[in-house]
């Protein structure tokens, strides 16, 4: 390797010791101290500080200038540095350029040795390579004689062995002949399985003639110990089946077959003897023979036993355990017997059920016994040993695990064509079974863990048992037709047993109680019936077969049980009613239009509850769904409205003291009807106070909202019509006429008036309807109005509230055609409302005039301002008079029994909570009405009466 060019810090030192060696410093008027000049330098000047390498800035330029007077020579010594770092500068490239070419230099001489190398060891492998071939060579030569040598004696190994097997075959088959002359089976059949062994060796030598010859020899061989074989079989049973000969000899005999021919052979030898058994079989068990009938038909099973029995104690020696020879002979007889019992059903005119049933028993219990006896078993190939899956199941041999035939249906599949009879005689046994219990009494079991009739259960059960039979009879057509059966029964038993045992409750009846707990437990019976019916379908579709499974329905039966169960609760709900009629005939019987005053509620009233809650509560513990209580809850609330108003209408002539009267027993009525689905609870569940269900709380208000309608409208005077019909309006907005006509009855006007009534009804609802039309105009006006105020108040900084624009028009109507009566402060007229402590301009008033637009009608008002409860229970003020202030400043109107705000009974206001407000005519509109000056002269002598009536009520209010 060539030596290192020398490094750029050592050519600079070496530069520099040169300069420093050839220059001097000296101190001349026109140089600066430092710079360097010609002579020696010191170890301490500049330019030594410079090439050092602890230069210091400071130090250098203190010994540039050590005095204020060498500052002058500034200038020449920047140049002088100037001077020195061009010198520096240029000795730096001069190295630089010298290194770099040295580098290259280098870097070729690099490059040659490394391709010389490469080009030296290429040539030493291409001389192994020509070795290594040379080598190869030299040794395919001295081992190709070695290949011909081992070719040579591999030919000559099975040369020799093939003779040697031929030379065995000659021999064999010798022997085979002359064993067959001497009958030595044992022998045969062993040497016939070494023949078919060393046979196989000349597998390729079929050209060859003479190994042809050969192997058609050893089949001709072979035939003829099959046959003679057999023939020593045939010789060994007589004609009756019974063993005659050696059973070791014709043991040996089966073996040889079987070695010669195989499984052709062996079934042959089985169905000889299987034909010979059942010879007599069929000699004994002929058709037309007495002892072949299905009656009979456990004597064939009987004789196959004894077959059996006989072949296991004597037989079982001739045959090889494998061949399965009693599993035949007993599958031959099943498909005998199949046969047979076919042929004669077939023929047989009338067969009973219970023949028929009897043979299918015996037949079912003998293909288990089979099954047992051989060890077949079903597994489930998926799933191990789990047998759910019955679509996946297959059957094999328990103790090898080899596929095997069941026995199950062999014989028993000849019934299935015949199965009608079966669900023939169910379906009698069933009906026989209802009609039983149609004659029964119902009977009332005293245990209260007994909650249905006993035969429900029964009949359940006896479903069970007969579903069960014909599962493991047959899963076809026969189970659909069975579970149709089974829904016409369920359609039976509900139609002539459940509904047909509802007792009728009459008023009169000691043992009411004892029939609403019958017909609770009618109720339970039917429930529960309909709840085990999805259990049963289910349980069909698991065992029918998979293209039957879209034929099995039970809804009809559904349906029957569903409407035996509304007819039960119907007949509950008239059972009440008929405990309940006494108090209604009581009703009836109060002179309502001599009535003189309001007192507490009636006697009736009491009668009523007391009957409710000794009935429901009776039925509460008796029934045993909570969802079929609360459905007799709901039609009893619906159906005691409508007795309750029918009773009213029978009333004749109703006063309005009777109103008054009949209004607050219909609120006493209400709140007992609220309590009703809590009667007869637990005392923890009555402690909780649960919430009545919303529908149950909107039937019992609507129901009984009409009624206080209808009674709102009877204390509205008669005279004039206009009030009477102004008043109708307010509470039926739809005005039904059939309600007015009742309303006119009711109040006693004479039919030659009611005319007046009803055209004074066409004109108020002509006058409606243009008010409604007018109003709907108005507020579209006050919509946009609205529309544009919202629009000026987002583009101010300060609004304020536009009140009348935020309430409904027909509100604002109201107030605007008030406030001149407010600034007038007329004095309340008559036909006006007004509250104790109020102007009168405040007042909403009742008017009868024309003029004024019923617009308000159909107006609502909350609970708030009627002073209804929301709950739907006693109302503070049950005749709808508005108080204001102090609920004791209750003042008369013109009519004496007014209601000034009351629900509408066929509108949606009903409901609680609704923030309507009832706003009433105007003060002008009540002037213009010439009818109310006369009704003003009464108002002052009615004032005292009335407000002596309103305080006794509302303080039995209290009190209650």
């Amino acid at each position: 390797m060539a030596a290192a060019p020398p490094t750029r810090s050592s050519a600079s030192r070496s530069s520099a010791s040169r300069g420093s060696s050839s220059t001097t410093t000296r101190n001349t008027p026109g140089s600066v101290k430092g710079v360097r000049t010609a002579g020696p330098v010191s170890s301490s000047s500049p330019t030594v500080q410079l090439d050092s390498a602890e230069f210091s800035t400071g130090s250098y330029v203190d010994c540039l200038f050590p005095d204020d007077a060498s500052l002058e020579s500034v200038d020449v010594a920047a140049e002088n540095l100037r001077r020195r770092l061009q010198v520096v500068t240029q000795d730096i490239r001069q190295l630089l350029r010298a290194q770099s070419n040295d580098n290259n230099k280098q870097q070729a001489q690099d490059l040659e040795a490394t391709k010389t190398a490469i080009g030296e060891l290429y040539t030493r492998i291409s001389e192994m390579k020509a070795k290594a071939r040379t080598s190869e060579r030299m040794v395919l030569d001295i081992t190709q004689d070695i290949k011909s040598l081992d070719s040579a004696k591999r030919n000559l190994t099975h040369t020799t062995t093939t003779m040697k097997r031929l030379q065995m075959l000659i021999g064999a088959v010798a022997q085979l002949r002359h064993l067959k002359e001497q009958s030595k089976y044992y022998e045969a059949s062993q040497l016939m399985q070494a023949i078919g062994g060393l046979r196989e060796g000349f597998a390729g030598f079929g050209r060859v003639r003479q190994i042809a010859a050969l192997n058609d020899s050893a089949d001709a061989l072979q035939r003829g110990l099959a046959g003679q074989a057999f023939q020593e079989v045939e010789r060994g049973f007589d004609s009756q089946g019974m063993l005659i000969g050696d059973a070791r000899v014709m043991r040996d005999a089966c073996l040889c077959a079987q070695a010669s021919l195989g499984v052709e052979q062996r079934d042959k030898f089985v169905a000889f003897y299987c034909d010979l058994q059942l010879r007599a079989y069929l000699a004994i068990f002929q058709l037309n023979d007495d002892v072949s009938q299905l009656e009979n038909i456990s004597r064939r099973y009987a004789w196959l036993r004894r077959i059996l029995r006989n072949y296991s104690d004597d037989h079982a020696a001739v045959f090889p355990e494998q061949w399965r020879v009693g599993e035949a002979l007993s599958r031959r007889f099943s498909e005998t017997t199949r046969d047979q019992l076919g042929e004669i059903m077939a023929t047989r005119e009338n067969i009973s059920v219970e023949d028929l049933m009897s043979a299918l028993s015996d037949t079912l219990a003998f293909e288990a016994q089979c099954n047992k006896k051989f060890a077949i078993v079903a597994k489930n190939p998926a799933a191990g040993d789990d047998e759910s899956s019955e679509s996946q199941l297959v059957h094999v041999y328990e103790d090898s695990g080899e596929l095997a035939a069941t026995f199950t249906g062999a014989i028993s599949c000849a019934f299935e064509p015949y199965m009608s009879i079966f669900i023939r005689g169910e379906h009698a046994k069933f009906e026989e079974m209802i009609r039983k219990f149609q004659r029964e009494p119902l009977s009332i079991d005293n245990d209260p863990s007994l909650s249905v009739l006993a035969s429900s259960t029964d009949l359940l059960y006896q479903f069970r048992e007969s579903l069960r039979q014909c599962a493991s009879l047959s899963t076809g057509q026969p189970m659909v037709d069975l579970s149709q059966v089974f829904s016409q029964c369920l359609c039976s038993y509900a139609r002539d047993v459940l509904v047909h045992k509802l007792p009728r409750i009459t008023s009169s009846s000691t043992t009411a109680l004892d029939d609403l707990k019958s017909i609770s437990l009618i109720v339970n019976t039917a429930d529960y019936c309909a709840s085990v019916v999805g259990q049963l379908e289910q349980k069909v579709v698991e065992k029918v077969g998979g293209e039957f499974k879209d034929k099995v329905s039970f809804t009809a039966c559904r349906e029957a049980l569903l409407t035996s169960i509304n007819t039960s609760i119907r007949a509950l709900v008239a059972g009440v009613e008929t405990m309940c009629e006494p108090a209604f005939a009581a009703l009836t019987q109060v002179p309502w239009q001599s009535l003189q005053m309001v007192g507490d509620q009636s006697g009736y009233v009491l009668l009523i509850s007391s009957a409710m809650e000794a009935c429901t509560e009776t039925i509460r513990k008796s029934m045993s769904g909570s969802r079929y209580f609360r459905s007799y809850c709901d039609k009893f609330a619906a159906r005691f409205s409508e007795r309750y108003m029918a009773a009213i209408n029978t009333c004749g002539q109703i006063s309005e003291v009777g109103a008054e009267q009949l209004l607050l027993d219909a609120q006493a009525l209400k709140s007992t009807l609220l309590d009703m689905p809590l009667m007869g609870a637990d005392r923890d569940e009555a402690e909780k106070k649960p919430q009545l269900p919303s529908a149950y709380t909107k039937i019992v208000t609507q129901g009984v909202g009409q009624i206080e309608a209808l009674l709102k409208a009877i204390l509205a005077p008669s005279d004039p019509p206009d009030a009477l019909v102004d008043r109708f309006l307010l509470l039926f907005p739809k005005t039904p006429s059939e309600t007015f006509q009742q309303i006119l009855n009711i109040k006693g006007v004479k039919p030659a008036d009611q005319p007046t009534y009803f055209r004074v009804l066409q004109r108020m609802l002509k006058q409606t309807a243009a008010s409604s039309e007018r109003s709907s105009a108005s507020r579209s006006t006050q919509l946009e109005a609205s529309k544009d105020a919202a629009r000026l108040n987002s583009a101010s900084n300060y609004s304020t509230p536009d009140l009348k624009g935020a309430m409904p028009s027909h509100v604002a109507q109201g107030i605007s055609s008030s406030a001149p009566l407010a600034s007038k402060k007329s004095k309340p007229r008559a036909g006006e409302h007004v509250r104790l402590g109020s102007t009168p301009s405040s007042a909403s008033v009742f008017g009868s005039d024309s003029q004024s637009a019923p617009a308000h009608r159909s107006a609502r008002m909350s609970p708030a301002a009627t002073g209804t409860s929301g709950a739907g229970g006693m109302s503070p003020d049950p005749l709808g008079i508005t108080g204001g202030g102090n609920s004791n400043e209750l003042l008369p109107t013109a009519s004496a029994h007014a209601v000034q705000v009351a629900f509408s009974p066929n509108s949606e206001s009903m409901s609680p909570g609704s923030d309507d407000v009832v706003v009433g005519r105007s003060s002008t509109d009540a002037a213009s009405s010439p009818v109310l000056a006369s009704l003003a002269a009464n108002a002052t002598a009615t004032r005292t009466k009335i407000n002596e009536n309103l305080r006794k009520f509302m303080s039995n209010m209290r009190r209650n």
